[in-house]
């Protein structure tokens, strides 16, 4: 419902949305605003106990910081033969007082141990589900389950949601029935988000273990379910994931603080807390908070964290790992398992799945969620940085993209 109130005199409709605890605050130029909100509902039980204020009632103090506009910088494209930064003002992070910064700790190191015979994992098919969640690309799905196939030679459960109009021809489900193991799901609301769409495929999800992927990933013969069955059948980690083919190192460490003169979050692609050779056998492999969206996750572990954020439809990745690492779960980065990110041409994309993919005020849902459980003020993802030998503070030195208040 829109209801009016007023801030230092100017006159502001809002509406209140019970589903995902966010206040909406519309602007006379018709742009989104945030004010201060109250998810009361559904709230995540470890943001829960870090952040109690969060259940308090909503406030409409300091409405000329709170209420600012939001300004999106879109992230650039991913090329493999080069990068684009966005150069900004480093800035030293040797202080950090706001209620998110107990994240910055790092969490307790991996710990091995011996295999349990009884219960390790020697039949990828018996102990692992692939999750995925698409948008109107069943094309690619298809092509996903027949990469596993010529890779490994067996099939895997596809546990696939889809929020397209279920109106597909024929012949793309005789396509899709080529793979029986393929659980295609087109889900009643055709703009269900990839947060929704995975937790439905997770709460499916029969097996010890899960795949993420995406639909535009291929495996190549470095996509090594084994190894990563081993690292998890023998540690405490949660999740163990790798890289795509000839792209940078998105696994890294993420850290709150005061970055570009305000209170942000950051993800340092590249850096990780504890360095290569903390797994045994495995020196390829590190411990970092988090890693590309291709992982085997231990199933439970992710449940009882509640999977995705539902309110995120896409832009989901950093809100997840700052979960994962509330909680305190484990995270390791192997540098030699890898996917192929074969995306579509821009000429192959429809343009429903472009308008959801690219739409800015999905992106902004994002924004207002990490703004509101850890009062942040923007949000970057770092590909060059400096580390303080002092402090162990990271200063940023470039960044991939950036959002934040204008």
């Amino acid at each position: 419902e829109l209801g009016l109130g007023e801030c230092d005199g100017d006159s502001l409709r809002f509406s209140f949305d019970q589903e995902t605890g966010f206040l909406t605050v519309l602007v006379p130029d018709e742009k989104d605003a945030v004010l201060c909100l109250s998810p009361t509902s559904k709230l995540d039980p470890f943001v829960a106990t870090l952040f109690p204020c969060l259940a308090a009632p909503i406030s409409l103090t300091k409405c000329n910081e709170e209420a600012s506009r939001l300004e999106f910088v879109e992230e650039p494209v991913f090329m493999k033969d080069r990068e684009i930064f966005v150069n900004v003002q480093p800035m030293e992070n040797d202080q950090c007082d706001f209620k998110a910064c107990g994240l910055n700790n790092p969490v307790e190191p991996v710990k091995s141990f011996r295999p349990n015979f009884a219960s390790h994992c020697t039949n990828p098919f018996d102990c692992v589900t692939v999750i995925t969640k698409t948008a109107r690309r069943p094309y690619l799905v298809a092509r996903l389950a027949q990469s596993i196939r010529d890779i490994k030679g067996y099939d895997l459960r596809i546990i696939c949601l889809d929020d397209a109009p279920n109106d597909y021809p024929q012949e793309v489900w005789d396509e899709l029935s080529k793979f029986p193991h393929l659980d295609y799901i087109v889900g009643d609301d055709e703009d269900m988000g990839i947060s929704v769409g995975r937790n439905i495929a997770l709460d499916m999800v029969k097996t010890k273990y899960f795949l993420l992927v995406d639909d535009d990933h291929v495996f190549n013969n470095k996509t090594d379910i084994d190894k990563m069955i081993n690292i998890l059948d023998t540690t405490d980690a949660t999740i163990v994931g790798g890289k795509f083919e000839g792209f940078i190192k998105f696994a890294g460490s993420i850290r709150f603080g005061y970055y570009h003169k305000r209170q942000e979050f950051g993800m340092f692609s590249g850096h990780c807390d504890r360095a290569p050779g903390i797994i045994p056998a495995h020196p390829n492999c590190e411990q970092c908070d988090s890693t590309s969206n291709i992982f085997l996750a231990k199933t439970q572990p992710v449940i009882q964290i509640g999977g995705w954020s539902p309110e995120l439809k896409i832009a989901e990745h950093a809100d997840f790992f700052v979960k994962v690492k509330g909680a305190g779960l484990k995270v390791i980065y192997c540098d030699d398992i890898e996917v192929i990110n074969q995306q579509e041409t821009p000429d192959e994309r429809s343009h429903s799945y472009q308008k959801l993919r690219y739409d800015g005020r999905r992106k902004n849902r994002m924004f207002r969620l990490m703004n509101s459980r850890y009062n942040v003020n923007g949000l970057f993802w770092c590909s060059k940085y400096n580390e303080l030998p002092s402090t162990g503070a990271l200063q940023c030195l470039e960044t991939r993209h950036k959002i934040g208040y204008c």
